[in-house]
């Protein structure tokens, strides 16, 4: 059966504790103006940390003078497309057909408009680390109603909500001392140990970067490969040392509280 991975602040575990995940427009969501109203999941281990990072590339090419261009050039898209739909509306008083263009200049300057919320959203977080915050990972059972953007993406979300006794905390166990670690930054950490930049990798290119070009795809590799050697002693600690484990989700919080973060 196919697994599946959804983060969560420490102080929600309660809640969902008792309510489950709710499909609604998260913070996230809301900071890259995405408003759909669902349960984002990753599936399996390397789509979960594919997902942090297109987090961290999202968050890293909003900021910045990256940010402040891409910035300065969605305004003046908008302010392109707010001519030329004053220029078309005009025009179709007399020739109807050309409402098809203005339909097109309106979603134009729609995106534009998300693009720009999105940077102004994103620099709302002083760093990445603010962005991505602490909290557990959560593994959710009996999902069979995912939908994709599309056939083979592996991040993707449910537009329902989802039952606390479909819903477990993930951690981290030492094998020797019985340590407990819950937080998602070192449970996702964990998630590439034991695997190999080459696995991850792949996962991207049959996933979000099936169509990148040659030198898309080697600095991609190369940006895969720089956060396992910067990382090398944690992820041998992580997986010589460490076993995942599951409990659910009230059972954890009765056990550990709101979260065992070391």
């Amino acid at each position: 059966m196919d697994e599946y991975y959804h983060f969560t602040k420490y102080e929600y575990l309660e809640s969902i504790a008792k309510n489950g995940l709710i499909a609604q427009v998260g913070d996230r969501s809301f900071s890259i103006n995405d408003d759909r109203k669902a349960v984002y999941l990753s599936k399996g281990k390397l789509s979960s940390a594919l997902m942090f990072f297109a987090m961290k590339w999202f968050y890293e090419s909003r900021q910045g003078d990256d940010g402040k261009e891409l910035l300065a050039s969605t305004i003046s898209s908008i302010e392109y497309y707010d001519k030329l739909l004053a220029k078309e509306q005009n025009r179709t008083k007399k020739l109807s057909f050309l409402r098809r263009n203005i339909e097109e200049l309106k979603k134009n300057r729609e995106a534009a408009i998300r693009v720009k919320n999105q940077v102004e959203n994103m620099n709302r977080y002083p760093s990445f680390e603010e962005y991505w915050g602490s909290g557990v990972y959560l593994s959710v059972n009996n999902v069979s109603d995912v939908k994709y953007n599309d056939s083979d993406f592996r991040n993707c979300w449910v537009e329902r909500d989802i039952e606390p006794k479909d819903i477990s905390v993930v951690f981290l166990k030492h094998k020797e001392t019985g340590e407990i670690i819950d937080d998602k930054s070192i449970i996702v950490n964990y998630f590439m140990a034991t695997g190999a930049p080459e696995d991850l990798y792949y996962e991207y290119i049959s996933t979000i970067g099936s169509h990148d070009d040659k030198y898309t795809a080697h600095n991609i590799m190369k940006e895969f490969n720089s956060y396992y050697v910067n990382h090398e002693k944690e992820f041998n600690d992580l997986k010589n040392n460490y076993e995942m484990m599951k409990m659910p989700i009230q059972e954890y919080i009765n056990v550990h509280g709101k979260g065992a973060k070391k």
